[in-house]
């Protein structure tokens, strides 16, 4: 079996695990060595939990073999411990920066989480806190330094430590969006759409997160962030189709579409709203407005399985696998070669990534 029809089975079981469905389109017997090939990609995309659900529903003469099964089953407990502490790191720090008097919002992790149908199973890496305003940002900073927490300012005016074991993330803008121009009126979107609370309920939290028409904004400009970096793994996809599934009902349809329009990324949006229905299952009733057509998503999609998760394991860049703390492999490379990739679809942003991210490196300037 190639490549691709391990990929094939692997959306299969994606996509029966991520709408909790019975769907077999795709599904065929794998051998033990597939099956293990098939394993490794889920965990290059990070999607090993939803994937694991998508067994709970396959033929049982279609499983894999008993022993990847209760490797697997020992990862997904592995998912669940972390998704656990990672709530209880949360609770922790909502605690103190209430009262320090400081408001944080939840940006994506376990505020997105709680659009899947099992919020345990969704991986997260860190957990990123956004506060408006440089001051709130410099008093959550300056509060954890008091902790003998080493800070570490990023690129896109951001800072992250290591808290209890798990990395955490600062940010003082909402919105992975780079044109300058547009700064200005992110801002006005926020005041015209305030923050809005969740009871986690799996977590037991009830946490301060963006608008539903924020969230979507949010979630989707970071996927584009990452495109024209080093690239992303599959469960950013899925973050964004869930993010679409949950609050479909609650956006205007136009009104998003104009604002990915003001922003410059219409084009592209519509490339990932192609690839969230053809690939990741979405149904199309939960798009905010239709997909351009004769937009073709192959070649995006063959470009995220070659990247792996934030670019990882993409093979065409010798050393991609050596993460070093701040850089990249070939990171010059890799970026050029995705800003030509994205130029069309996002013209501004394709150009403005770079400088942004430059600037914001190695001045720590308020852009």
């Amino acid at each position: 079996m190639t490549d691709q029809q391990i990929q094939t089975v692997l959306l299969s079981l994606l996509r029966s695990g991520l709408w909790a469905s019975s769907n077999s389109d795709g599904l065929a017997a794998l051998s033990p060595a597939e099956w293990n090939a098939l394993y490794t990609y889920a965990q290059q995309h990070t999607i090993e939990g939803i994937v694991f659900d998508g067994l709970q529903r396959m033929p049982a003469d279609l499983l894999p073999p008993r022993a990847l099964l209760l490797k697997w089953a020992a990862r997904l407990d592995q998912i669940e411990r972390h998704n656990r502490k990672m709530a209880a790191l949360i609770k922790d720090q909502l605690e103190q920066f209430e009262l320090a008097g400081i408001r944080a919002v939840l940006l994506k992790g376990l505020g997105v989480a709680a659009c899947y149908e099992v919020p345990e199973h969704r991986i997260s890496g860190d957990v990123d806190w956004y506060f408006a305003g440089g001051r709130a940002f410099r008093k959550a900073n300056a509060m954890m330094e008091k902790q003998g927490v080493s800070l570490l300012h990023t690129a896109g005016l951001s800072a992250e430590y290591c808290w209890q074991g798990i990395v955490v993330e600062h940010h003082q803008r909402m919105f992975d969006i780079h044109n300058p121009f547009c700064f200005s009126y992110l801002n006005r979107l926020q005041e015209q759409y305030p923050f809005e609370t969740l009871k986690q309920d799996f977590a037991g939290l009830t946490l301060t997160l963006p608008s539903p028409i924020l969230m979507m904004l949010q979630v989707n400009a970071h996927i584009l962030k990452h495109l024209l970096s080093f690239g992303l793994g599959i469960r950013q996809l899925c973050d964004a189709a869930r993010v679409y599934y949950t609050y479909h009902n609650a956006v205007d349809g136009k009104t998003l579409e104009a604002i990915y329009q003001r922003l410059g990324i219409l084009p592209w949006i519509h490339l990932l709203h192609a690839v969230l229905l053809k690939y990741i299952g979405l149904p199309a009733a939960s798009l905010p407005f239709p997909v351009s057509e004769g937009t073709d998503a192959e070649w995006m999609m063959q470009e995220v399985w070659r990247s792996g998760n934030f670019g990882f394991f993409d093979e065409r860049f010798e050393g991609a696998q050596a993460q070093v703390k701040g850089e990249r492999k070939q990171a010059g490379r890799r970026i050029w070669s995705n800003v030509k990739r994205y130029f069309r679809y996002a013209p501004m942003e394709a150009l403005s990534f770079p400088v942004v991210q430059f600037i914001s490196k190695y001045s720590h300037l308020k852009l």
